[in-house]
């Protein structure tokens, strides 16, 4: 299957003749959104609507799989093809007779208000209000407040751009009715649902398969546009269907994430401690709401209140159409763009009040006395020593020694900067009550197998969910298989996203084995003839005690073909908070703006490792997603016609590993309570850092020049520029 896309980003369909495509060679289908509606395939609908705060209902317009009558991004999928080959598809694609009448488009999130008017149902192209925290509070606190820094920040829009493109094999059973997907995803039960809904299908009806899978970030986390023809057509050709997208075909196709501008503003005292903090966002939605669209801008407002003691927050979000394809979760989800706020609003008022960021932030940080501690959004943090972070950030950077660093830099005419970022983030939410996850464990004596219910894509689930098994069972990893991802094989689940997955699965399946563990004890004890009490048991090992008699797992299961299963399927006691302190060292050049990235430091309290190795490697990974965002990567549309700028890796600059440090990744837990094995979470918590501390050092490192502030991505044109318009001129030497 290929698919001919819309190449205007906003238009009517005025020709559309398939005629001369359909008896090409090798030509199956020629699949539109009439065939689409004549066999009951529903519109792609958001999971969630947020509240809203202007009366007016979330405006969520018809999100058909496949183009209707007008098209509203470049990108959209009009018809699908499906041939023997790929080939004969793409020349398939190439012979239809498309035209499409050109309406002006509106791809500029600053200028979106202002139209034009992608639907007629939402002026302004409104698609909500949302507000949370103390409006009145905020306002007051404002008026009399000794100090006020107001600042602009525009965040980037960008695209996960995952080491494997998208694609699915789509089947049909025609004996049992049953269609299979297999495909990467993050939720593979919570898609066979929401495909088996829009198919008009029961659940049951629907079988999702996901193995192993080169990156997701967010973006695959609920239905596409393109499973629904793929379905479709594996349906009425009674044979597999495969779409393989190209890394183009991505950059028009896939859901894209962050954009944002707001307009902050931080009230002080006079001795600098924090009054309130005032947000007002307006968000890109996208010309649909897909499934995740509504999540990330409003969803984890939360991290606004950061490590620090608020008296009064008050954010709004609006959000907005754009002419673009919808945008979704991407690694954070709206945890990176708050804390980005909060702390360059801390930097600048630092700045700006000639204080130090290091002792701004000491002086307004929540210590471990103050836990538990609600902040003004509705995060409860349990557990945590942020100023402990802090130093250790500090000690590890040598803080102290950077003005000996920075005078040797200006000495050979570069431009040193040092940045600061004290990071938090829920995890495993919400905070009402963080959703369920399902865990099973079979030991038979064929083996010990786990199932879970959460989707793998990169994170190494296979090798951390049997370390669990092996601590309470004593058996070795390397003798436990582990299954998910298939929805016929794992009874249910809720999916990896939001850095759940360890807390909730895995706790579930810590009480799933130490049910089998409780079985296993009852059958030592009989076969000791002893109670059960009298049973000992270490490393895999049962021992009668006071006596030299033992028996290992395997030997008591094989003796007495033992066959003992468990399962669970629940949710933690609560959210968990990740936090730490990123600090990022760089140097820039002057002459071409080029920012190099000379160290790198994260301290990160993500409670217990129950697999070390992989938690520093989420970390570094988010780092380099954050660091990518904030010094290159920018999804870009021509004002004019909103035609996208960068559709391929030549003008979208994704980081290297030439361009990125050593990151010192550096532990620091703190126990948490709210989940069996007391972990926090590690997913999400490297780009939730990287992405403020990286603005802080590119802005530290131009303050000698009278700039505070540059907008990401931090590009050498972007710096070039900033420098060349600076109040104070180089030589660099001079004004250092």
């Amino acid at each position: 299957m290929v698919f001919l896309r819309s190449d205007v980003a906003a238009g009517r369909i005025t020709r559309l003749d398939t005629v001369a495509a359909a008896v090409m060679p090798g030509v199956l289908a020629v699949i539109g959104v009439a065939e689409l509606d004549a066999m009951g395939i529903g519109h792609l609908k958001p999971s969630r609507l947020p509240s809203t705060s202007d009366g007016l209902p979330v405006h969520v317009p018809p999100f058909p799989a496949l183009a209707d009558a007008a098209v509203h991004y470049t990108g959209q999928p009009i018809l699908a093809i499906v041939a023997e080959t790929g080939a004969e598809a793409r020349d398939a694609a190439e012979a239809i007779d498309l035209q499409i009448e050109e309406t002006p488009a509106v791809t500029d999130l600053a200028a979106a208000k202002q139209g034009p008017d992608i639907w007629p149902s939402a002026p302004g192209n409104r698609v909500f209000v949302h507000s949370v925290g103390d409006r009145v509070a905020v306002t007051k606190a404002l008026e009399e407040a000794a100090n006020l820094v107001t600042q602009r920040l525009t965040i980037s829009r960008v695209t996960a751009a995952p080491m494997e493109p998208r694609g699915a094999l789509a089947f049909w059973d025609a004996d049992t009715e049953v269609y299979t997907i297999t495909t990467g995803t993050q939720t593979p039960h919570a898609l066979a649902r929401t495909l088996a809904a829009l198919m008009g299908t029961p659940p049951e009806a629907v079988r999702v398969q996901s193995g192993h899978c080169g990156g997701s970030f967010g973006m695959r986390n609920g239905a596409m546009p393109e499973y629904l023809p793929l379905l479709a057509a594996a349906r009425t050709l009674s044979r597999p269907v495969k779409w393989i997208e190209t890394r183009s075909e991505g950059f028009l196709a896939d859901p894209q994430a962050r954009e944002q501008i707001a307009d902050a503003t931080l009230a002080l005292d006079a001795e600098g401690r924090f009054l309130a903090l005032k947000v007002e966002i307006i968000a890109a939605m996208g010309a649909f709401i897909g499934p995740s669209t509504l999540h990330s801008s409003v969803g984890n407002l939360g991290s606004l209140a950061g490590v620090y003691h608020f008296p009064a927050i008050h954010a709004q979000v609006e959000g907005l159409h754009l002419n673009t394809q919808s945008v979704s979760a991407y690694r954070g989800a709206g945890r990176p763009e708050a804390t980005y706020i909060t702390e360059r609003m801390i930097d600048l008022a630092a700045a700006r009040l000639g204080i130090d960021r290091a002792d701004l932030r000491r002086r307004n940080m929540i210590t471990p006395g103050d836990l538990p501690q609600s902040t003004p959004l509705g995060f409860v943090y349990d557990s945590g020593d942020f100023p402990a972070a802090l130093d250790r950030g500090l000690a590890a950077a040598q803080w102290s020694g950077f003005a000996a660093r920075r005078a040797s830099s200006s000495a050979r005419g570069r431009l040193r900067g040092i940045g600061l970022a004290c990071s938090i983030e829920i995890a495993g939410g919400p905070v009402a009550k963080p959703g369920p996850e399902f865990a099973r464990i079979d030991l038979t004596p064929a083996g010990c197998e786990i199932r879970v219910g959460s989707g793998d894509s990169g994170q190494g689930h296979a090798s951390t969910f049997p370390l669990i098994a092996s601590e309470v069972l004593g058996l070795p990893p390397e003798a436990i298989s582990f299954v998910s991802g298939d929805t016929d094989l794992v009874a249910q689940g809720m999916g990896t996203f939001g850095s759940r997955s360890l807390g909730a699965a895995g706790s579930a399946l810590q009480h799933a084995a130490e049910e089998v563990l409780d079985a296993l004890t009852a059958h030592a004890a009989a076969y000791f003839d002893v109670p059960a009490a009298q049973i000992g048991f270490a490393e895999g090992v049962f021992r009668a005690e006071g006596t030299n008699r033992t028996i290992d797992v395997s030997g008591l299961v094989k003796m007495h073909g033992l066959c003992l299963s468990a399962e669970r399927f629940e949710g933690t006691m609560g959210p968990t908070y990740p936090n730490g302190c990123h600090i990022a060292e760089i140097e820039i050049d002057p002459d071409t703006g080029l920012v190099e990235i000379l160290s790198y430091i994260a301290v990160e309290d993500l409670g217990r490792l129950v697999n070390p190795a992989l938690s520093i490697g989420q970390i570094q990974g988010g780092v380099v997603q954050g660091l990518g965002q904030a010094l290159a990567e920018a999804i870009r549309h021509d004002p004019a016609t909103g035609q996208p700028l960068t559709g391929s890796f030549m003008d979208y600059a994704m980081p290297r590993a030439g361009d990125m440090p050593f990151i010192e990744t550096i532990s620091q837990p703190t126990a948490t309570s709210v989940n069996t094995l007391g972990t926090k979470g590690a997913g999400e918590a490297g780009v939730v850092g990287a992405l403020p501390a990286l603005a802080s050092a590119v802005a530290d490192a131009l303050l000698p020049l009278a700039i505070d502030h540059v907008d990401m991505p931090a590009t050498p044109s972007a710096v070039w520029a900033a420098i060349n318009s600076a109040c104070r001129p180089v030589p660099v030497s001079e004004a250092c």
